[in-house]
């Protein structure tokens, strides 16, 4: 069975228009580069936000920018008074090994310039402070990905503290926070990543495969037992849908959800 990401967003998308219509809300959408991908998915969260009536601004910044310039642009984007909710587009470019050189453009460090984003207006969970509260329970929202997962696992009624759960990769934006919430709810759970063995072994005896890695077709239907739910961003090869008893395609599933609990968590945090 397919999971309807798509539909469940909608729903939400309901509800976030009914509260954000006697708010003027602006989320300030910062990309370095010029990467496609990055790009379309911006375009998705400003065709969302148009839809339930919450102004974007997107920052374009150039893909040579170093470190402490974008910090610092970060910060400054951040305490700007219009904005209500500030979000730095992953994964940010990666720098030619060519350019590595004494002069060149350094490779960005990413938390470093994610910190100068402010709590208050942390809508994605990802500067340390913001990801701190979330860890010890003290955030008022979830990380997107995370209230995603939450979501899913109660439209279809899936009771993930009594099975087997296996998180493939340890990300920043998928594998970290599941795991951290999935520790602050008592769960089972292993996590897999790269430099894992034998990744089978453990994907055959998942009840609940969560999988992040962006890697299409790493996750084959001979890898899993009849009956799993899976539940990634387009790991797992089409033809294992047939062997799951839930299953997000790529396409409708994950992805949607994921921006529309973006909305939630800024309107959640201007209440």
């Amino acid at each position: 069975m397919l999971i309807d990401g798509k539909k469940i967003s909608e729903e939400i998308k309901a509800t976030l228009n009914g509260e954000s219509a006697s708010r003027r809300i602006k989320l300030a959408i910062v990309q370095v580069g010029e990467d496609e991908a990055s790009k379309k998915f911006i375009e998705r969260k400003i065709k969302f936000a148009e839809e339930i009536g919450i102004k974007t601004r997107v920052y374009n910044l150039p893909a040579d920018i170093t470190t402490n310039k974008l910090r610092q642009k970060m910060a400054e984007i951040s305490h700007i008074l219009e904005n209500d909710g500030v979000i730095l587009q992953l994964p940010l470019p990666a720098r030619n090994a060519t350019h590595s050189v004494a002069g060149g453009p350094e490779q960005i460090k990413t938390q470093y310039v994610l910190n100068g984003i402010i709590v208050k207006k942390d809508v994605d969970v990802l500067s340390s402070r913001a990801f701190g509260d979330f860890a010890t329970g003290h955030s008022k929202i979830l990380p997107p990905v995370v209230e995603a997962v939450k979501t899913i696992f109660e439209a279809y009624s899936i009771d993930f503290k009594n099975k087997n759960i296996v998180i493939v990769g340890a990300g920043r934006l998928v594998g970290k926070p599941v795991a951290v919430w999935l520790i602050n709810n008592n769960a089972t759970f292993s996590v897999v990543d790269k430099f894992t063995k034998d990744l089978t072994s453990f994907t055959k005896k998942a009840d609940i495969i969560i999988s992040g890695v962006g890697k299409k077709n790493l996750i084959t239907p001979d890898m899993i037992r009849d009956g799993v739910v899976i539940i990634d961003v387009g790991d797992a090869a089409p033809e294992v849908a047939e062997k799951a008893s839930l299953f997000t395609p790529a396409i409708g599933g994950l992805g949607p959800l994921t921006v529309a609990m973006v909305f939630k968590n800024l309107i959640e945090l201007n209440k």
